[in-house]
């Protein structure tokens, strides 16, 4: 992939999701097998999960080097438990174990704490909100996390 093949996309949004959720992170090394088929899979397996209850979202990248990582966010576990043993998902995994990937985890975990940033939602740092002008400073303190903001104590 070069410069010229990016296109920014917008950061997905998370309204209506419930304060705390589970990721299940998939991260694989991809084989050499026909990319046709692989293709072909990865998108009905989307398709399928969209379908489930509980479903969420995902969000998945690859690299050059055949590394990928894709992360699906389910409402709860037993939603998770539910897509594990899908059927059509149980002949993909074991296509997957055979033809597609040289390894991979799958990891599981409790989400709770999202934070955002989009640069296409951001105020252009050479202006300033007029409710927050030097005379008159903003009375909303900085977002935690954003640069130069962090807690001086206690975890997040």
């Amino acid at each position: 992939m070069t410069d010229d093949d990016f296109t920014p996309v917008s950061a997905p949004s998370r309204d209506g999701w419930p304060d705390r959720y589970f990721a299940v992170i998939f991260t694989a090394q991809r084989t050499l097998s026909d990319e046709d088929m692989y293709s072909l899979t990865a998108e009905r397996m989307v398709e399928l999960a969209q379908q489930q209850p509980g479903f969420l979202g995902v969000e998945s990248v690859r690299g050059g080097d055949g590394i990928g990582i894709t992360v699906s966010y389910w409402r709860d576990r037993a939603s998770i438990r539910n897509w594990r043993i899908n059927v059509e998902h149980l002949a993909a995994q074991q296509m997957g174990r055979q033809e597609f990937y040289s390894w991979y985890h799958i990891r599981v975990a409790e989400v709770v704490a999202h934070r955002s940033f989009d640069a296409g939602d951001a105020v252009d740092p050479g202006t300033m909100p007029p409710e927050a002008t030097p005379e008159t400073p903003s009375e909303t303190p900085p977002e935690t996390g954003a640069p130069g903001t962090e807690p001086t104590g206690g975890a997040d």
